[in-house]
């Protein structure tokens, strides 16, 4: 750590921004990349502008991007930095440019990419940010980021570990989209053709017509119902109900421990997230003893992001309490499979249906009675207990990958916090 010194980014590569005019676009020409285009995974070119390649080159004798560059946003989600790896010509506007060039003998871009995506910066601009609703950080912001320097081969060393790291995260990513494209897929043909009593997926409507009936939601196999939610639900009073009025359940009302209350940030569109936790007595929870949900209820999202999303309660405690956008359903299980309903919630008709029928205009919201009535199509609880297997099989490999991305991750924060700063010395 001695030999590490904190340096201005100015004064360690060269730092400019695109450019500020507004070109026109065109259906074809030189893509015109700005914050939104950078993604954790590098610069995205599938949704791009595009301007000519006589405005590309007025733009290009300010901020010519070439490859080895950083890409750093400047406006929306600022930050994101990206190491430019590709030899074709884009013009740039809203993002920051740091050239390094062959001479630089300071500072290596691997290491500095690094530095730029950890907490050192993020709590440097994050003070720094202008703007109300559309966050921005100007460009002096940015040439004025105080860098850490270390020697040249342990920058070389720690930005090679770093990026072992990143490779397995990236791998891991890319298998955790391909299983949940294999997902999109196999649902889509569960839930038109079902499986038959061999196991086997029917033959489509096309090459069996004589297996489907006409329904109001297209053509179902002949053995298929077409039902309201509110059919799959327990014969009781509280088997399908919302949380708590806003006034019945507040702030005061939460304590260090006691019975957990269930936010919308807990419920993930398929997944429940165990992250966020808060709690209230066990008297105010006896208090609202309606919106308590048990273990293997179904908890529905009264409001996006994205409205009537679902996910199943786990088994971490006896019982929970829900806040007021949430909804409970306690599945009839003599006749429904949970794991099949709440797939069937989250199915791209479910979804377009519960959109259409919400209200609010900055942020989609549903009614109960509205949630109740639309329609989902099944079959017999036997087929819906082979198609549920069939698509926890392909759960079960998401959530490996997921298991071993957050593991990753967990390492990659800890190797920055002790690598960036020099807490652990690398030998070289």
């Amino acid at each position: 750590m001695s030999e590490w010194e904190y340096k201005k980014l100015q004064n360690l590569c060269d730092v400019r921004d695109g450019t500020h005019d507004s070109p026109k676009y065109h259906e074809t020409g030189v893509p015109f990349i700005t914050s939104k285009n950078l993604t954790t995974n590098g610069i995205d070119f599938n949704n791009v502008s595009y301007i000519s390649v006589e405005n590309h080159k007025s733009f290009s004798i300010r901020s010519k991007v070439e490859r080895g560059d950083i890409l750093f946003g400047m406006i929306g989600t600022i930050g994101k930095p990206v190491i430019v790896n590709v030899d074709f010509e884009f013009s740039i506007k809203n993002v920051a440019l740091l050239k390094f060039g062959h001479s630089n003998k300071e500072l290596i871009n691997e290491f500095a990419i690094q530095v730029l995506n950890s907490n050192i910066i993020e709590e440097q601009f994050r003070n720094k940010s202008d703007g109300g609703v559309q966050s921005f950080i100007s460009l002096s912001a940015i040439r004025n980021l105080d860098i850490p320097v270390p020697p040249l081969p342990q920058q070389q060393k720690i930005a090679r570990i770093l990026s072992t790291v990143d490779a397995v995260i990236e791998k891991t990513e890319a298998a955790i989209a391909k299983y949940k494209a294999i997902k999109a897929g196999m649902m889509h043909d569960l839930f038109t053709r079902g499986i038959d009593e061999n196991g086997q997926l029917r033959p489509s409507y096309q090459q069996a017509p004589h297996l489907y009936k006409p329904s109001k939601l297209g053509w179902i196999p002949k053995d298929w119902e077409i039902n309201e939610l509110i059919t799959v639900a327990k014969d009781n009073q509280y088997s399908f109900t919302g949380g708590p009025f806003g006034s019945d359940l507040k702030s005061s009302d939460y304590t260090k421990r006691g019975v957990r209350i269930i936010q919308l940030q807990n419920i993930g569109d398929g997944c429940f997230l165990n992250s966020y936790k808060i709690y209230t007595s066990e008297e105010k929870a006896d208090n609202l003893s309606s919106c308590n949900i048990f273990p293997n209820n179904i908890i529905i999202a009264k409001m996006a992001d994205p409205v009537a999303r679902a996910c199943i309660m786990p088994t971490f405690d006896n019982r929970y309490l829900m806040a007021s956008d949430g909804i409970r359903l306690e599945v009839d299980e003599k006749r429904f499979n949970v794991s099949f309903v709440k797939e069937s919630i989250n199915s791209p008709y479910f979804r377009s249906r519960a959109i259409n029928l919400s209200t609010g205009t900055t942020r989609a919201r549903i009614g109960l009675s509205a949630l109740k009535s639309i329609l989902i199509k099944h079959p017999l609880l036997n087929e819906q207990n082979s198609i549920s297997q069939k698509i926890e099989t392909i759960d079960k490999k998401i959530e490996l990958e997921q298991t071993t991305l957050n593991k990753y991750q967990k390492l990659k924060q800890g190797l920055m916090q002790d690598l960036l700063t020099g807490e652990v010395t690398v030998s070289v």
